[in-house]
């Protein structure tokens, strides 16, 4: 039966003539070595015997010669009255009838083509039943020199349907073009959307995953007669290698997949190592493919590398599918597997029953079932993304009852969130756990009037660490301190010098432009220490004509109780000035602030 997809106008003749179509005419073949042995030979009734069905999976060789037999006995060639036949791409046919003439048996031999990429319908020959030898019967001679090919049915199609190849199909070649269709449609939209998930979540996952469709949908979307014969006619001689290369990057993209999606690095640190050796192998079988192919004299082993391809990536498969069913952690590995297992299946049944429709439904199953396993990872990280958000919450809280200056709390608050927003969900992690630590540390030190000099240090690192990572590593830090400082034993006010290090990066560092750079320095002179902080940035003089109002009072208020705690924490009166403030410049040009804190030794003993 016909179906007509496409527009097309005709007569009731034109109709009858498309309705009657043959297809596979079961083709017996004769293969021989013998490039003397003639036509006349050939149809002599007592050498019929000779020929033979083609053999499922046979290959053809470079020193043989295969004779087809076609015989229409069996077929009604009067309506229409014009044929085609269609032959797979090989080197060299040349078919054999008998010439149109009643008074005439003479057979003729005309060259359908040599070494051509056109496949398939022989558009310089069309015959009709009056041609057929002995009132049945054509004859072919093939010789395929070049790559290695399976020995092949010859297709018979009316001219009329073949001239209208593009408007007409049968009902078999409908229903298989539009699973093709289909199948593209589905893909190209899947791509599309995973796509769109990667550029949200910046996750390479999404990357991998959408590579993976695209050479999928490459290598079984071109399979699609329209695109098929475009690819074709455009770029002849290329479909060939592009058919056999996509089909191995096809499995390259999917261990990449594969191998981020089990985080193989850290759960499956065995199977990472052989993926990673895994695809290095398929990338030298490409370049291999690749020079095989353009070399005619090596052409024919072509088939024998891809089927080594194929045999070992199945191998490989069952051996790692065995590996991660064993040593799995994760329920979400179960969607690798399971998808994986649907795609081997339509893979093995499509080289057994020679059926690609087997493998697009393999393949439409395992995409459905690995975008089941993507969409539960975005759900996972939104949890995150969630979780992180209670977190902030529950920090904000403890923030208020530390008491802490709420610029630094609230900066760093959304900090947090940038990195949350911008899905780099570690860093937000890392980020929040830094923070919570720090406003430990403080909720602790509070209640004390004095800590040690390592604990204060510990503080210190861990609030220029977060301002580091919320100005995206903008300054440079440095400390020095001086040999014979006592770390654990020499005791300071808590958290008094964080003050002028907020102050040295929020007012002198970050609105520079430029190398940026904080100092630190810890000495000792006549038992007191002496702490040095020098910043290179903007100067007082830019930092307070540009400063909003509120700033300025934070910043006074500030400083004059980090001095009123430091004066406090002197046990008797003292002509020393405790802080001294200088502005660094060449000539009118600020280079920075130095700030320097005087507080006496006091000993863990003494306390």
């Amino acid at each position: 039966m016909l179906c007509q997809i496409n527009y097309a106008t005709g007569s009731t003749n034109r109709n009858k003539y498309l309705a009657n179509d043959i297809g596979p005419l079961n083709a017996e073949v004769f293969i021989t070595s013998d490039e003397n042995l003639d036509i006349e030979k050939i149809i002599d009734p007592a050498f019929q015997t000779k020929f033979a069905p083609i053999q499922e999976g046979q290959l053809t060789s470079p020193d043989k010669i295969y004779w087809y037999k076609l015989d229409f006995a069996n077929y009604d060639l009067s309506v229409p009255d014009i044929w085609q036949l269609g032959f797979q791409n090989y080197d060299e046919i040349k078919i054999y009838y008998q010439e149109d003439d009643k008074n005439s048996a003479q057979i003729r031999e005309k060259i359908l083509y040599k070494r051509s990429d056109e496949f398939h319908f022989a558009d310089n020959f069309l015959f009709k039943d009056q041609q057929l030898i002995h009132g049945n019967l054509l004859y072919a001679r093939v010789k395929q020199t070049s790559k290695t090919l399976l020995l092949s049915d010859v297709v018979c199609r009316n001219a009329y349907m073949a001239y209208n190849n593009k408007a007409y199909y049968s009902s078999t070649e409908l229903h298989l073009e539009i699973f093709y269709y289909i199948f593209i449609g589905g893909m190209a939209l899947m791509i599309f959307y995973f796509l769109g998930i990667f550029f949200m979540y910046k996750d390479k996952l999404f990357l991998l995953y959408v590579l993976y469709m695209l050479s999928l949908l490459l290598y079984l979307g071109f399979k699609a007669s329209y695109f098929h014969w475009e690819l074709i006619k455009f770029i002849p001689g290329f479909h060939a290698i592009f058919h056999d290369l996509i089909q191995v990057l096809v499995n390259i993209f999917y261990l990449l997949f594969a191998s981020v999606f089990l985080k193989a690095r850290t759960d499956f640190p065995k199977l990472f190592v052989a993926i990673r050796y895994m695809v290095r192998i398929l990338i030298g079988i490409m370049v291999i493919q690749l020079l095989v192919m353009l070399s005619p004299r090596f052409e024919h082993f072509d088939l024998y590398i891809i089927n080594f391809e194929r045999y070992f990536v199945i191998a490989f498969s069952l051996v790692a599918y065995f590996h991660i069913i064993k040593n799995y952690k994760d329920p979400m590995v179960l969607f690798l597997l399971i998808g994986s297992f649907f795609y081997l299946a339509g893979g093995l049944s499509a080289m057994i029953f020679k059926e690609v429709g087997f493998m697009m439904l393999g393949s439409a199953i395992e995409v459905f079932v690995f975008s089941l396993g993507m969409g539960y990872r975005v759900k996972k990280i939104e949890e995150e993304k969630k979780s992180i958000e209670n977190e902030i919450v529950k920090v904000q809280l403890t923030a208020l009852k530390a008491q802490m200056n709420p610029h630094f709390i609230f900066n760093s608050l959304n900090s947090i969130r940038a990195y949350v927003i911008a899905s780099e969900v570690k860093k937000a992690s890392g980020y929040l756990t830094k923070f919570a630590k720090l406003i430990r540390l403080i909720l602790y030190y509070s209640s004390k009037d004095f800590i040690t000099l390592k604990e204060e240090l510990d503080a210190l690192a861990l609030y220029v660490e977060l301002e580091q990572l919320r100005f995206r590593d903008d300054f440079g830090f440095e400390q020095k301190i001086t040999p014979g400082v006592d770390l654990k034993n020499w005791l300071v006010p808590p958290l008094i010098l964080q003050p002028y290090f907020e102050n040295a990066i929020i007012h002198g560092l970050a609105p520079k432009q430029g190398e940026k750079k904080l100092e630190f320095e810890i000495t000792f002179s006549d038992s007191r220490l002496i702490f040095t902080i020098k910043d290179n940035g903007v100067g007082r003089n830019y930092s307070g004509k540009n400063q909003h109002s509120k700033n300025k009072e934070h910043k006074s208020m500030s400083m004059e109780l980090t001095k009123r705690r430091i004066d406090l924490s002197e046990e008797s009166n003292s002509e020393t000035e405790n802080i001294t403030i200088t502005d660094l410049k060449d000539g009118d040009k600020p280079l920075g602030t130095k700030v320097v804190i005087n507080l006496p030794v006091k000993q863990l003993s003494v306390i």
